[in-house]
């Protein structure tokens, strides 16, 4: 009797046994993604409605500034605003407006993005924003600065138009010394920027389908294996 058929049998079973395997670390997987986004979304929902801290230059520990409401008061530093490319507003290309505040008292900034404008007809054209003079109160949701960025080639911002905001990248361009959070502005008028930061969509729905999809693969792939063990 050959025992070429049996190791036939062996190899298939192996591989549907990898295969099944796989499709169960991939269904984990996206159950890990809906718990830890969907605790991030949470944050982000209750720091619309909480009640808001007020920033200082003394404020130092990422961790305590992060996902808070939060005011500020200083004086714009316009002519250190940047605009960050690639931002889609209702399917329109635009940028991110982002101006440092000088914090009243203090030597210390925060970087606010104060909302979306539309891009100019000629990208080469530097865009404009209307930024008041004087001492003003600043509303908004606190964010973390970028930190983990997937690129092909690595880029040095240069001008006023940059495609990330990474902390250390903006400490060593701008001289100033930022808080290390971004204030999302929502309060403000008249100034033609949308701020729409808030998301009616928990990212857990789309992960528990996810998974969902990988655990269907998974019995797919057993209900399969049986059926041809069983025609052996």
């Amino acid at each position: 009797m050959s025992i070429f058929p049996f190791k036939r049998r062996a190899l298939r079973l192996l591989l549907l046994s990898l295969l099944v395997i796989a499709c169960l670390v991939m269904a984990r997987f996206q159950l890990w993604r809906a718990e830890t986004r969907g605790e991030r979304f949470d944050r982000e929902q209750a720091a619309m409605i909480a009640t808001p801290i007020a920033l200082s230059g003394q404020q130092r520990q990422r961790d305590e500034l992060v996902d808070r409401a939060a005011t500020a008061r200083g004086h714009w530093l316009a002519e250190k605003t940047l605009f960050l490319d690639n931002k889609i507003y209702r399917s329109r290309p635009g940028y991110h407006v982002l101006t440092p505040l000088r914090l009243s008292g203090s030597d210390a900034v925060v970087v606010v993005n104060r909302g979306w404008m539309a891009a100019p007809r000629l990208r080469s054209d530097v865009p404009s924003v209307p930024t008041p003079a004087g001492e003003i109160e600043v509303a908004g949701v606190t964010r973390a600065f970028e930190t983990r960025i997937f690129e092909l080639e690595e880029s040095e911002p240069e001008g006023p138009v940059w495609q990330h905001l990474r902390e250390a990248d903006y400490r060593q361009r701008s001289g100033l010394a930022p808080l290390p959070v971004i204030l999302l502005q929502t309060n403000g008028e008249g100034d033609g920027l949308a701020r729409d930061w808030g998301s009616a969509d928990d990212p857990r729905t789309k992960h528990y389908g996810y998974a969902a999809m990988w655990l269907v693969f998974a019995l797919m792939a057993v209900a399969y294996g049986l059926f041809a063990w069983q025609k052996k």
